[in-house]
């Protein structure tokens, strides 16, 4: 198990994007929760999807539109556990891109993760519905699976990135909200 530090991988892509990016630029916005300093995974293919990932999409993202980029853990997403058959989480992290401007595509994140070593399972997607969910698993180790959603609502484009974090030192369930406060999904 490798641990990495995501705020420090946002931070390298967004600085290697600003050097390279000719003319204008999109503003960008970064929210990082404070408690996700070092996250555990099996290996380096997380961090260089993330960096390559978030490179692409403010490259090609409308300079005229905001890039907002988030990074949070998830309360616990017992029917995506079951859909993909992996046990249960210690919890879930998100990596949220959102904007008016983004213009990432399927072929683009199936062409990054496979750079990586994932392989896309499938593309789940419901009627009347906007929003897209790809599986990709390890090529190596299959039962190993990252989540990824885009939809597309009201002109502003969303992608999230689900990663189950299994981490025998997290505190259980340190991401539910009290009863009091509500929630939607994604």
């Amino acid at each position: 198990m490798e641990q990495i530090d995501l705020g420090r991988v946002i931070e390298e892509a967004i600085f290697k994007f600003s050097q390279n990016r000719i003319g204008d630029k999109p503003r960008g916005f970064v929210t990082l929760s404070p408690d996700l300093a070092q996250v555990p995974w099996k290996n380096h293919a997380l961090k260089d999807f993330i960096r390559a990932f978030l490179y692409e999409s403010l490259l090609t993202s409308n300079p005229d539109a905001a890039i907002d980029i988030s990074l949070g853990r998830r309360l616990a997403l017992d029917d995506l556990s079951a859909f993909l058959g992996i046990e249960e989480p210690s919890y879930w992290l998100q990596l949220q891109v959102s904007g008016r401007g983004l213009r990432i595509v399927e072929p683009i994140i199936e062409e990054l993760f496979d750079e990586v070593g994932y392989r896309r399972e499938e593309w789940v997607g419901v009627e009347g519905s906007s929003a897209r969910l790809g599986v990709f698993g390890a090529i190596d180790k299959p039962k190993h699976r990252i989540v990824f959603c885009l939809e597309s609502s009201r002109h502003v484009f969303k992608c999230d990135l689900l990663l189950p974090i299994i981490d025998r030192f997290a505190t259980p369930n340190l991401a539910v909200l009290p009863e009091n406060q509500k929630t939607t999904g994604l």
